[in-house]
């Protein structure tokens, strides 16, 4: 059963995963490490909407596992979805007070948002996507743009020495990025019904939008790393710290603006495209044909949720180095992994390949 029936087109689709991970650059305090090998979880994701190409994942867990373990499974992810589109809230809501409205109290922030992101979510996933060509291309000429006004404060001295922490710290740094943010594409396995792709053209556009997006997050990373060298993990918003360096006259010596209007622009696309994954995946459970009203009833759960989440940004970072890459492994890596070698066990979906 379908509950939102609206198709959208591979290159809409191609940039919704580009915005979807263009969006983690307020996360440099805890990316230290970009490795192609992450690709490996697009080819899982890949794989598993190619082999069900009609269902979404809570569809695909009752196939695989049967409909009562694969719902118990399923309100796990339910739990997922919602918490990471509180963190995100949070996060958008800290960072917005930060660098744009400082005497404006969070909670004025937040619901606001929510509002706006709920009338969005009400007209479903060809909404929600349809600008996601538009916020890339603004991201990467902003991105393009701070390069260019930073190449006075490059130090390439401050990549070197290479290689010489221990091995434990490149594993780290390698399970964080596979978690944070590449592995949190498994929502994109929500919509798999809605995107109508040739199994070429799945591998074609999740690729594209893989790349894009790891391209910035590289560029970002290695740009901050370039200006603030050992300095960085010290900052929870080094990006920040980067672009306020610059200064080339009075009239260029706000740049950061231009970032924090990015970034929050790209956090709107995401958070909206989590509560409209985390809004369909309860009425999948319940199995409602509609999930319109359940929007106003999550959004107020998501909202009040995000502020219970963590005191401070401090602690975020800290979490997202230490706690949230453990707890996310199951739901992004070992769960779907688990999910496709049962389904190619059982041989399912029955007369397809991958």
């Amino acid at each position: 059963m379908r509950i939102d029936k609206a198709q959208i087109p591979g290159v809409q689709f191609m940039f919704t995963v580009t915005c979807f991970i263009q969006s983690s650059s307020l996360l440099t305090a805890f990316l230290s490490e970009i490795t192609k090998q992450d690709s490996w979880l697009a080819v899982l994701y890949r794989t598993l909407m190619v082999m069900f190409p009609d269902y979404n994942l809570i569809q695909i867990l009752e196939e695989v596992y049967s409909p009562v373990v694969g719902k118990t499974i399923g309100i796990s992810y339910a739990w997922f979805f919602i918490t990471l589109t509180a963190l995100n809230l949070s996060d958008m809501g800290s960072f917005s007070k930060l660098t744009l409205m400082k005497r404006t109290p969070d909670v004025v922030l937040i619901v606001t948002c929510m509002l706006v992101m709920a009338w969005a979510v009400k007209y479903g996933i060809r909404l929600i996507t349809q600008y996601s060509a538009l916020f890339v291309f603004v991201a990467f000429s902003i991105l393009i743009a701070s390069v260019l006004l930073v190449l006075n404060q490059i130090n390439l001295q401050n990549f070197l020495p290479m290689f010489d922490l221990p091995a434990i710290k490149y594993v780290q740094g390698t399970h964080i990025i596979s978690t944070i943010p590449f592995g949190e594409l498994v929502t994109l396995l929500m919509i798999t019904p809605n995107v109508k792709l040739t199994r070429r053209d799945t591998t074609k556009y999740l690729f594209g939008g893989f790349t894009l997006g790891w391209i910035t997050v590289l560029v970002v990373i290695s740009r901050d790393i370039a200006v603030l060298g050992n300095t960085l993990p010290i900052f929870t918003l080094p990006t920040l710290v980067t672009l306020r360096l610059v200064n080339l006259g009075e009239a260029l010596s706000r740049v950061e603006i231009l970032f924090a209007i990015m970034l929050i622009m790209l956090l709107f696309f995401k958070i909206t495209f989590l509560y409209y994954v985390s809004v369909i995946t309860v009425a999948q459970i319940m199995k409602t044909k509609s999930y319109r009203h359940l929007i106003l009833t999550a959004g107020a759960l998501i909202t009040a949720y995000s502020f219970t989440l963590y005191p401070s940004p401090l602690h975020h970072a800290a979490s997202a180095k230490e706690i949230t890459p453990i707890l996310w492994t199951f739901f992004e890596i070992l769960m779907p992994l688990l999910t496709f070698v049962i389904a190619k066990l059982r041989k399912l979906p029955r007369g397809k390949e991958v």
